[in-house]
């Protein structure tokens, strides 16, 4: 039987299609996508010790330009990018730190009292649209919580959904995100909400993935509170357009 560890690198090694022995390399592979064209987007993910950047392709030979001065095998980085462009090169630069369950770790859950969680269906929408009025825009963004995504459980009080996670497909991973209302957070909503979603997860024999922003530190809570542990990161760099006139 494979260990978790295994799982693991065997489907980025899929996601990216490339052999083990590469990501077990130190280095970068660079995967220009057309998604990204026109938006000056570069984004690195450091899967083991490799770096696959994914990026919009009219930055290929600059990306090219910065990874040849640097000592060889070196991964490519945010702070290389940013030596090599100079500090005011960079409009947003965003980092993500990439979280695993390892299933036997999972916490006993306990829903507190006034509270109940349920699985949300398609039928939910209504309260799921009220919850994210009740988020920033940004939170919204980054939490990417939709009833469409293949599983989906939130947490009311009374029947006001106060937090919801959800969870879709990435990589052969379940990757899980949560919103919680801006009046009931400190209060362990949505680690019960998270929480409720990777029993399910385990049940159904997928390893529940967790990203979330460096910052957020109430995010991390949720990860440190289930006993998610890390292991990889992603950064997201959008440059100026004046880098590549």
């Amino acid at each position: 039987m494979q260990s978790l560890e295994e799982i693991i690198i065997n489907n980025w090694a899929l996601r990216f299609q490339c052999p083990l022995s590469i990501i077990k390399k130190s280095g970068t592979t660079l995967l220009p996508e057309e998604k990204y064209a026109d938006q000056l987007m570069i984004i690195l993910w450091h899967i083991g010790i490799h770096t696959f950047a994914l990026f919009d392709p009219s930055l290929t030979k600059l990306l090219k330009d910065i990874i040849i001065r640097l000592p060889i095998n070196t991964p490519l980085s945010g702070d290389n990018i940013q030596q090599a462009l100079g500090v005011n090169s960079i409009v947003a630069h965003d980092i993500d730190l990439i979280h695993y369950l390892p299933p036997s770790t999972l916490p006993n859950i306990v829903t507190p009292h006034s509270f109940t969680v349920r699985q949300l269906t398609s039928s939910d929408q209504e309260y799921l649209s009220v919850l994210h009025d009740n988020c920033s825009p940004e939170e919204v963004d980054n939490g990417y919580v939709e009833v469409d995504h293949e599983i989906v459980f939130g947490c009311f009080n009374d029947k006001e959904l106060v937090s919801a996670a959800s969870g879709y497909r990435m990589a052969g991973f379940m990757d899980i995100g949560v919103l919680t209302h801006t009046k009931f957070r400190k209060s362990g909503l949505g680690k019960v909400a998270v929480g409720s979603l990777c029993a399910w997860v385990i049940s159904h024999n997928v390893i529940a993935q967790y990203r979330c922003n460096n910052n957020n530190m109430g995010s991390l809570g949720i990860a440190r509170s289930l006993n998610f542990q890390r292991y990889y990161s992603s950064e997201s760099i959008t440059l100026r357009p004046s880098v590549t006139s």
